[in-house]
This record gives C-alpha cells, structure tokens and sequence, in this order.
C-alpha cells in the first residue's frame, strides 16, 4: 500500500468522527492563521532568528506560543475523536463551532479591540441563542439518556481510544499544513516574501513535514487524557463489572437523571466532549499560555498601544482579586455586605502611607529610596492582614444581623471609613491624597508608573494565588461551613457550626484579598485620593458576583472582567470608533447624533450597564457561570426527580453493600 495502514481510519464510526472534528477545528484556526495574525507571528520570529537586523526576544516569545498554540489545539482535537460517544448532530456541532469560534474571531479581527470584538460577539451568540431556543421549540430533539454510552472499558478497548485519538490528530495536522502549504507557495512564486523567501521556503517545506509527525505524537498526548477519564475495568476489584457491558457504577443508576449527566460529563466516551473535564484540561493549559505570552503577541494582533492596554488589563486584574474576596462574604457564607470598599480603602492607605514620602512626615525616619521600594512585597501581607483585623472588627457587632439588617450596617461602614480617612489630614493628607508613592522592585525588572508589563505579571501572580486560596477555601471543612450557613443558619448551628467563627472568618478573608488588590491599586497608581472610592463602588463590585454567579468562583472571574469591560473598556471605544470615519459603526453614530444630539455611550454607560443587569436577572437570574448548586435551586423541574443515594437502597437489594460498604 502506498499508505500505511495505521493511518488510515479502519471503521466508518471513526471515519465520521474525523471528519467531524477536523473540520470544526480546521475552519477557526485556518481563519486565525490566514485571515487575522498567526502567520504574521510566525514569519516575524523566523526573522528575529535568521536576520540579526529583525532580533526580538518579544517576537521570539510570540512565535514560541504560537507552537503552543497549534500543538495544544492539535492534541485537544486528538482527545476530542478519541472521546466522543458519534451521538451529538455533525451538523449541530458545526454551527455551534462557527458561532463560537470563528465569529469572536472575525468581529475581533474587524474591531481590532479585544473586549469590543467580544461583546459584539455576545450580541451575536444572544440571537444564536434565541434562534436555536425557537427551532427547538417546534422540532424539539429526543433527549439522551447519560448511561448508555459510558463502557467499562478493557485494554483492547484503551488501545483503540489511542489509536482513534492518534488519528484525530494526525489528520487534523495533515490537512491544516497541506492548506497552508498551498496557500504559503501561492505567497511565495508571487514574490511577497521578498529578500527572505529562501528562509521561508525552507520553513515550509519542513513545516509541512514535522505538523502530521507532531500530529501523531500529540494524539498519542489525547488519546492518554481520554483513557484517563475512562471507566477503568475491575479497577479495585470492589465490583464485579463485565469489561465492555454498560458501565455498572450503581452510583449513576441511583441517581436521578439531572446528577447522573452531571457524573457522566466527566467520562469517556462522552455525549458532549467539548464540555468534559479532559477537554477543560487543554482550554485551561491554552488559557495559560495565552496570559503569560500575551505582552508579546499583543502588537501583532492589535498593533501600536500594548502599554495603553496592558494598563487596562491590569486595572481590570483588581477588580479580579475584589470580586473574588467578595464572592467569600457573599456567595459562600451568604452575608450581604455593602460596604467592601472599606477594606479596599484600608489596603491601599496602609501601602500609601509607608510606601511615600508620608513615613518620613509621620515618624521622622529616612529610607533609602533604592530600598523604600523594596518594603511593597511585606506591606503587601501586612496591608492584607490590616483589611482582615477591620473585617473582624465589622463583624463581631453584627453577628445577630441578616439580611436587609446586615446589608444596612454593612453600608454604614463602607460611608464611614473613606470619610474619616478623608478627615484624618495628619495621616492622610486629607482630600488632596497621597502621592509620590513608590512602585514595587523586583530583580532585573524595570519597574515604574509608566511600566506597565510588570503590573500585568504581576496582577496575573496575585489573582492566581487568590485563586488557589479561594479554591483550598470553598473545599476545606470552613468552606463547607460557610455554605452550610448560608443554606440555614439554623439548621448549621444545629449541626455543630460555631456561627460566630465562622461569620468572622468569612468578613476576615474578603477583607484580606481586598486588602492585597487595594495596595497594589496604591502602587500601580502611585497616588490615593478619598474621592477614589464611594458607595457606588461596592455597588459594583457587588454587582461582579451576582452577575457571574453566586459562589462560583471561575462565574465570579468572568463577572468582574465583563463588568469592567462594560465599564471601562467597551463603550469609550464604542465612541472612538463612532467618531472614526472609517469605522463601521460610523453611519449609525452620525444617525444617533441627528436625533440625540451631544449623544455618546460613556454618558449613558449606567443606563447600559443597569439594562444588562435587568436582563440577565430575568433570564439567566443564576448568574454566567452559575455554580451546580445555585442552577438546581433556580432550574429545578419536577421531571428531574428525587435524587436517590445510597441510604435509600433497600437492604438485600442489589448495590445495598458495595453502596453502604458493608463488610
């Protein structure tokens, strides 16, 4: 055979899952490539390593994710054939793929700006949303029942999920580099590449040759994540499933049906892939390149203004940090604070006040300026440990409070504290701030006001640290107990909860993390002013974590980033582009000034941002990324059933020991 036979597909099923999810991850990253800037990073960083005249470590680093880029999509469309259980429509999948993929693509290409493309995207995924709402109303699909497609999978079975996942892979890769070889040569005999064109004639050809053998290799990467997620056979010997019969995990068939799809997303093979934990793993590890390289690949995506943005994307990280301390307060021990920017207050003034010429007016001591800077990395802690002491101090008065009652003296200290750091002029300098505060230093880092890559790393170190303590917090036996609490105080006390510890150390550590992001606001901003914070801002940030949902850390992330972006981000641009002839929103701007004349988005952005909270209340009131308990309370149908656990089998019936682990 001119083709080894392992490369070829052996089944039909695994012939149409090729061909499913090669085409639906062909089409995005073909349109990235060629349409928008992947190729344009590429070449520039073959320049800065063949042309010495071109060398850019920057250029270098975004070439570098670039390869990244390529091999985790390549590996994630691996585990994806390798996955899939055939039942989801082809067709289905690729207009959901076009929709939210190759759409935000394209709208970010045209706008040329990160959050405009996207929440024009939202715009269109509104309308997709509701077209397929309608459809399915009239042609409503025959529900999948979870337990049919999950096996008890054997070695043969494990090797064929590798040899699928390989495959996936490798056909992906094969067709992605036979396009861009022909549309690279067209390029090439018509002399666009230049004085380099022997350089890129070069790369390639072996650009052409090494995609399909990373392909394979990448598949292999696939195909192990799939089997890891699978059923294993006789894993422990405690059950005495048949490899290959439906998978016999009682705990599934005890469940109703809403918690077994819950059980069953996470294995392999799976309904719906793109949703399952393995895949989350590639997005996550994609996520993550795309951070630490994005400094680098910002200029070639969006051109001249990285600094301007960069500042932007940093200021849009504190909001991370305060929305995830909040959400603590808020949506894991359900006490109603409005007074969060009190803490916030406190943590930038303890930075501000020893990180400027204000020690030495206070106290009299002289630092050296090369190690003044140097005190930001211990404040930072103590400034968070300040926050928390006034977080108890808050809410040893309250504990006997709930609700509205709690909501209302919550709101009395957020009045309270920025006034009388606005009247305490001895320390604070009163209304006119404090200023001349130092940057934090770091070794080999340039770091100043006007500097801002080193606040983008380091807002990224801090959300991720704030994140892990969230996490390690929500899973600990305190986590549990705030949301005992929150469910039924009285039922918690009943069980053993001490209320009045837990109620302070919830206060104590949304405190803490606004601590951490009010000191580096004082930093970032080398001034603190009184006038910087009111009550409007704990109605914001209070706003963050209902929006992305209730005590769902990652809905509570992406709460904060869309209501910044909202804010701050969107509609200013929607104004610049109003007023740029060029633009294609031009005509309509010129349109609503006609009729509204002195009209622009920044003076209607309350307006705007209290329509998205109607709206988002009314149909989506559990939030953006709700967590499983909170969609449940709100979503709960009767057709669901009642969840059936082990202490409602029946003795002697089958599953009651291998459940109740009676020996």
């Amino acid at each position: 055979m001119l083709v080894p036979s392992q490369i070829l597909p052996q089944t039909g099923e695994t012939r149409r899952l090729l061909l499913k999810w090669v085409i639906a991850f062909l089409v995005p990253v073909l349109v990235f490539t060629l349409v928008w800037s992947g190729e344009a990073i590429l070449n520039a960083a073959l320049l800065a390593i063949f042309f010495p005249g071109s060398f850019s470590i920057a250029a270098i680093a975004a070439g570098l994710f670039m390869l990244l880029f390529y091999g985790i999509i390549t590996g994630l469309t691996g585990y994806l054939v390798a996955a899939d259980s055939g039942r989801q429509s082809l067709l289905d999948l690729w207009i959901s793929m076009f929709f939210f993929t190759v759409v935000p693509i394209l709208l970010i290409y045209i706008t040329a700006n990160l959050f405009v493309g996207l929440a024009a995207s939202v715009v269109v995924w509104a309308f997709y949303y509701y077209g397929r709402r309608l459809v399915r109303r009239f042609r409503p699909p025959a529900p999948l029942p979870p337990l049919p497609s999950l096996k008890v999978l054997d070695a043969e079975m494990r090797a064929t999920l590798l040899t699928r996942a390989r495959l996936g892979s490798f056909w992906f890769a094969l067709s992605f580099s036979l396009i861009w070889l022909l549309v690279d040569l067209l390029f090439y005999f018509t002399g666009q590449y230049g004085q380099a064109s022997l350089v890129f004639l070069v790369w390639i050809l072996l650009r052409s040759v090494l995609l399909p053998v990373a392909g394979w290799l990448l598949g292999s990467l696939g195909g192990l994540v799939a089997i890891r997620h699978a059923v294993p056979a006789n894993g422990n010997g405690s059950n005495g499933d048949r490899a290959g019969a439906p998978v016999s995990t009682r705990r599934l068939r005890l469940l109703s049906a809403t918690r077994a799809r819950e059980e069953a997303r996470d294995l392999v093979p799976n309904d719906l892939p793109l949703r399952s934990t393995g895949a989350r793993n590639f997005y996550l590890l994609l996520l993550l390149a795309l951070l630490v390289f994005y400094p680098m690949i910002d200029p070639f995506l969006f051109g001249p203004g990285t600094d301007s943005r960069l500042d932007n994307y940093g200021n849009a990280g504190y909001y991370v940090i305060l929305a995830l301390g909040l959400n603590i307060v808020v949506g894991f021990a359900g006490l109603l604070d409005l007074g969060y920017v009190a803490f916030f207050v406190i943590g930038a003034y303890t930075w501000a006040m020893v990180g400027s010429p204000q020690l030495t007016v206070l106290t009299g001591i002289h630092i050296n300026p090369d190690i003044w800077p140097w005190l930001f990395w211990p404040m930072l802690i103590v400034a968070a440990l300040i926050a928390a002491l006034w977080g108890v101090l808050l809410g040893a008065p309250t504990l006997r409070l709930r609700g509205d009652y709690l909501a209302i003296v919550t709101l009395g200290f957020g009045e309270i504290i920025p006034i009388v750091v606005q009247n305490l002029d001895k320390y604070t300098n009163g209304t006119n701030g404090l200023t001349g505060i130092y940057s934090p230093a770091f070794f080999g880092v340039h770091w100043n006001v006007s500097t801002s890559e080193p606040y983008y790393y380091l807002i990224l170190v801090l959300i991720a640290i704030v994140l892990l303590a969230n996490l390690r917090l929500r899973d600990s036996r305190i986590g549990r107990a705030w949301i005992a609490m929150r469910e039924d105080e009285i039922a918690a006390a009943a069980s053993g909860i001490n209320l009045t510890r837990t109620k302070l150390l919830a206060f104590a550590a949304g405190a803490f993390f606004s601590g951490i992001a009010g000191a580096y606001y004082a930093a970032k901003l080398s001034t603190v002013t009184s006038g910087n914070f009111s009550f409007s801002d704990s109605v914001i940030y209070l706003a963050m974590v209902v929006l992305g949902g209730l005590g769902s850390i990652p809905g509570v992330v992406v709460g904060a980033l869309a209501v910044y972006a909202v804010n701050v981000l969107v509609l200013p641009q929607l104004d610049a582009l109003g007023n740029d002839p060029s633009s294609i929103i031009y005509p309509i701007y010129t349109h609503i000034l006609q009729v509204i004349p002195n009209f622009s988005f920044s003076n209607i952005r309350n307006l705007i941002f209290g329509i998205i909270l109607v709206v988002l209340m009314i149909f989506r009131p559990e939030g953006l990324i709700p967590s499983t308990r909170r969609r449940h309370e709100l979503h709960h149908t009767e057709a669901e059933g009642v969840e059936i656990t082990s202490l409602d089998t029946p003795p002697g019936a089958p599953g009651f020991e291998s459940e109740m682990r009676v020996e």
